[in-house]
């Protein structure tokens, strides 16, 4: 079953009772993510999202991927959904009373909007750039989605940096625009739309402020989040991208020596006791 983008999701997420107090969103691809096709997320962590249901704990995962990518994998392997997905960098989704996810309506349209918009005006002129980008160095391997003219792929994520060190000049001229990196994918879009947005349109749904959120990650466009709600608890796996290691380091965030979220959370627990 293919899950478009908009669409309620299929399957529940657990049975929660009482008020929400805290949110964990989760980056997906090299952070929640394993390296096993047949259980992409560990088992250990769902184990732990039980048990710490009590605690009015509600989990999510928040990953540049589209709805559709993430639910072929995810879907098939989960035993209960998350509470909130955010997918693209910007649309959201949260359980209701009835444990399915349903979109946010309001807020998932006003950032389809905008984004349709930036990109109208922004798709020639970095076609434009990408057409110097070829003539200029022409042994980097990458392409143009083919799903979003805005987004580009790269071989790998040291070509990647190769090419957005040639965009950053262009980039800077692009005003409301940002760009949203992972990895070896990145993609333009509407400033005014993050990881971070998405998830404080979540948030607001079960009235969690910003100082009881967890926020993993291991990528340029997680720091857009990062550095929006320093209150938040903020933690980088061990295989994270040198810049957001060394973004932690400097701003006080959790730098785990393991992959995986598991010792970010426990971490987090353990910080969370000693601050009540």
């Amino acid at each position: 079953m293919v899950v478009e983008e908009g669409q309620v999701l299929p399957g529940q997420a657990m049975p929660f009772a009482g008020a929400c107090r805290w949110l964990i969103s989760l980056d997906y691809d090299e952070t929640l993510r394993s390296q096993d096709p047949l259980h992409p997320v560990p088992a250990e962590f769902y184990e732990l999202m039980r048990e710490w249901r009590p605690l009015g704990i509600r989990w999510g995962i928040n990953t540049g991927r589209t709805l559709p990518y993430l639910c072929q994998e995810l879907l098939p392997t989960a035993p209960f959904l998350p509470d909130f997905i955010c997918t693209c960098e910007r649309y959201a989704y949260a359980a209701q009373e009835d444990g399915q996810l349903y979109p946010l309506q309001e807020h998932n349209a006003r950032c389809y909007v905008h984004n349709m918009e930036v990109r109208e005006r922004v798709t020639p002129l970095l076609h434009a750039q990408l057409d110097l980008l070829r003539k200029q160095l022409p042994a980097l391997q990458w392409i143009i989605a083919p799903t979003d003219p805005l987004s580009v792929e790269a071989e790998d994520a040291a070509t990647m940096d190769d090419i957005m060190a040639f965009l950053v000049p262009f980039l800077a001229t692009l005003e409301g625009v940002a760009a949203q990196r992972a990895g070896r994918y990145m993609r333009l879009a509407d400033s005014r739309y993050c990881k971070g947005s998405a998830l404080q349109a979540v948030a607001q749904q079960w009235q969690v402020p910003a100082e009881r959120w967890v926020m993993l990650g291991d990528g340029h466009n997680d720091m857009h989040a990062f550095r929006m709600f320093p209150e938040a608890f903020r933690g980088a796996p061990a295989n994270a991208h040198p810049d957001v290691l060394a973004w932690m380091r400097k701003h006080g965030g959790y730098i785990s020596p393991c992959t995986g979220v598991m010792d970010c959370l426990h971490a987090w627990k353990r910080h969370m006791m000693t601050e009540r």
